[in-house]
C-alpha cells in the first residue's frame, strides 16, 4: 500500500513544529539569546530552584571577546564563604554561577576554579577566603598567579541575606568592594543581580597584558622590571600595560637599562647588549690622546706649520741683519779717512789705522757670515719645506706579563728647522 503524499507531509510538518519544544525541554538546543534561563527562574522564584542554568548550559559565545585570549587577564574565584546552614546549601549554586558570568564577560580567562584554588593555596585557602585586604590577598594572587582574585561571603545581617564580593585588583595592589542584597539565598533575583554586579567589577579592572621579549647576548643576565624578577636570559613574560623601567644586569658586564611603553594587546621585543667590564689597556692616558688628535687634526686643517713657526726663517732674517750691518759699518769708514794737504797721502796715525783696520775686518765677517747664514736657512725653507712630529717624551708603564709591571721611558725627538 502506497502511503498518500499528503499524509506524509503532514507528519513532516508536525514533527518539525514539536521539535523545538522538545529540545529546549531535554536541554539539547543551542542558545544564542544571551539570557534562556529568565523565564525558568521567574517561574521556580519561589520554589528553591533559583539558580540561573546559564552556568550549566551548553552554549556559544558569539560575543567575539575571546580574541588575543594569550593576552587577558587571567581571574581567579577562590570560593564563598557562607557561616549559615541555608546560605551552605546554595553555595555551590552561588560559585558556578559567579563564576560563570565573570568568564561570560570575554575579558578575562580562568587560571583557577574554586577547587583547584584550594588544593593550590591548602593551608592558605581558609585565611584568603575570609581576607577583605590586599595584604592578605596579594600572596594568593601571586601562588593562582590571577591578576584578578575574587573572594565573597554569603551570610545574614541585620538587613537581611547579604553577599560581599573583594576583587583584587594585583596590577594596582588594591581591593574592591561590592555588596548585593536579597530576600533568600535561592532568590533568582538576588542571585542575578550578584552576577550583574560582579560582570560590571570585572569589565572595569580587567586590562588587556602586554607580551615583552627580551633577548640578551648573556646567557646568565637577570632580566627585570623595577623591582620584579622577570628571570634569566632570554625571557618572555605577560606585563600589566603602561611605562616600566628595564633592567638586564649580569656579573662582570655593564647594565642595561632602558625605559619602556608597553600597550594593551601588543607585543614588545627588546634586544640587550651588555659590554663587557675589564681594565682598560697599557698606553697613554686618555686625555693626552684625544689632545695629540685634536693637535694633529687642527694642523692638517690649517695645511701644514706656517712660515713665522719655523726657525730657518728667524735665522734667515739675522743673517740678512747680520749683512746689513756689515755694510753700514764699511760704508761709515769712507768718511774717517782724509787726505788733509791733498799729497795723495791719507793723514792717518798709527792708532788711527789699527782701529780703522779692525773694524774693517769685522765688516767683512758681518757681511760675510750674515751673508752664508741667510743664504743656508732660505735655502732650507724653499728646499726642506715638510716637518717631523715635535719634540716629545712620555713615560709609561709596561706589563711583563707576569702580573707586575715595570717603567719604560720612550723619547720621541723631531722637529722642524
Amino acid at each position: 500500500m502506497r502511503t498518500p503524499v499528503v499524509y506524509v507531509a503532514g507528519l513532516l510538518a508536525l514533527a518539525l513544529a514539536s521539535g523545538p519544544a522538545r529540545a529546549q525541554e531535554g536541554g539539547l538546543g543551542l542558545d544564542l539569546s544571551g539570557d534562556s534561563s529568565t523565564q525558568s527562574n521567574e517561574q521556580s522564584e519561589d520554589s528553591g530552584e533559583g539558580t540561573p542554568q546559564d552556568a550549566g548550559n551548553l552554549g556559544l559565545d558569539l560575543s567575539g571577546g575571546t580574541a588575543g585570549a594569550d593576552l587577558q587577564p587571567r581571574f581567579a574565584l577562590v570560593g564563598l564563604d557562607t557561616p549559615e546552614r541555608a546560605g551552605a546549601a546554595a553555595a555551590k549554586r552561588w560559585v558556578g554561577w559567579l563564576q560563570s558570568v565573570a568568564l561570560r564577560t570575554g575579558r578575562v580567562v580562568k587560571v583557577s576554579d574554586p577547587a583547584g584554588a584550594r588544593e593550590q593555596l591548602a593551608s592558605d585557602y581558609a585565611s584568603a577566603l575570609r581576607c577583605e585586604e590586599p595584604s592578605c590577598l596579594s600572596g594568593p594572587a601571586e601562588t593562582l598567579d590571577a591578576d584578578l582574585l575574587t573572594t565573597a561571603r554569603l551570610a545574614l545581617e541585620d538587613e537581611g541575606w547579604t553577599l560581599r564580593l573583594w576583587t583584587y585588583d594585583r596590577d594596582r595592589g588594591v581591593v574592591e568592594t561590592d555588596v548585593v542584597r536579597g530576600r533568600k539565598p535561592t532568590d533568582s533575583n538576588f542571585i542575578r543581580e550578584a552576577g550583574t554586579v560582579l560582570s560590571k567589577r570585572v569589565t572595569e579592572l580587567a586590562r588587556p597584558r602586554s607580551m615583552l621579549k627580551v633577548s640578551s647576548n648573556v646567557s646568565q643576565a637577570v632580566v627585570r622590571v623595577g623591582e620584579r624578577m622577570l628571570g634569566v636570559g632570554n625571557v618572555e613574560v605577560k606585563l600589566p600595560p603602561g611605562e616600566v623601567q628595564l633592567f638586564v644586569e649580569a656579573d662582570e658586564y655593564s647594565t642595561y637599562t632602558k625605559t619602556l611603553t608597553l600597550a594593551p594587546g601588543e607585543t614588545l621585543e627588546v634586544a640587550a647588549r651588555l659590554e663587557l667590564n675589564g681594565p682598560a689597556p697599557d698606553g697613554p692616558p686618555a686625555d693626552a690622546v684625544a689632545s695629540a688628535k685634536k693637535k694633529k687634526s687642527s694642523s692638517k686643517s690649517s695645511g701644514g706649520p706656517s712660515l713665522f713657526s719655523r726657525p730657518a726663517f728667524y735665522t734667515t732674517v739675522l743673517g740678512l741683519a747680520a749683512v746689513g750691518a756689515g755694510v753700514a759699518m764699511g760704508m761709515g769708514l769712507q768718511g774717517k779717512v782724509q787726505d788733509a794737504n791733498g799729497d795723495g797721502v791719507m793723514d792717518l796715525s798709527r792708532t788711527e789705522y789699527l782701529a780703522l783696520r779692525q773694524q774693517s775686518m769685522l765688516s767683512t765677517a758681518l757681511m760675510a757670515g750674515g751673508g752664508a747664514v741667510a743664504g743656508g736657512s732660505l735655502l732650507w725653507l724653499v728646499v726642506v719645506p715638510a716637518r717631523s712630529e715635535p719634540v716629545s717624551s712620555s713615560v709609561a708603564p709596561v706589563s711583563s706579563g707576569k702580573g707586575t709591571s715595570s717603567t719604560a721611558l720612550h723619547f720621541v725627538i723631531g722637529g722642524s728647522f
